[in-house]
């Protein structure tokens, strides 16, 4: 991993760089929607807020589970990412990734940058930079994984 630092504290790199070690080995072979969130559930605080394009704003740790991590596994059961580079500025860390998984039998390929806000080395809010374009297309070219987008969209709209 390539590291940038600017503008911050020692105290707020080394929180950073430990977040980011645990963000890494997080998304390097999660096993599924439960060991991801039980992998990460110490780093979030318990009111985190997970902003995503195209999708409602995700509030809470039980919200990373089960309207985060359950839906996109279940759309994607071998879901991996591998962190590219970060940096850091202040309480903010920008993490870019490339995550790689299946729809179907189809392989698909996103790239994200993330900032993630820290507080006492927790993480209070993500905000994920993607295209959704890959996802979108390998969702559209296979009819078994619609039926999964279409469940989520409506227990979404049930849950607000």
């Amino acid at each position: 991993m390539t590291a940038s630092r600017t503008t911050a504290t020692p105290a707020a790199e080394s929180a950073a760089e430990v977040f980011v070690d645990a963000f890494a080995e997080g998304w390097r072979a999660p096993g599924g929607a439960d060991q991801l969130a039980d992998h990460f559930e110490p780093w979030l605080d318990t009111d985190i807020r997970l902003v995503q394009p195209g999708f409602p704003v995700i509030v809470g740790r039980g919200g990373f589970r089960e309207r985060f991590a359950r839906p996109l596994f279940a759309l994607m059961p071998d879901l991996h990412a591998t962190v590219v580079g970060w940096a850091n500025r202040g309480n903010a860390v920008y993490i870019e990734l490339r995550l790689e998984g299946t729809v179907g039998r189809r392989v698909v390929t996103l790239r994200s940058c993330d900032r993630i806000t820290l507080r006492d080395g927790r993480a209070i809010e993500r905000v994920a930079h993607l295209a959704p374009g890959p996802l979108l297309t390998a969702v559209a070219l296979s009819p078994n994984a619609w039926l999964r987008v279409v469940c989520q969209r409506l227990a979404e709209r049930r849950s607000r």
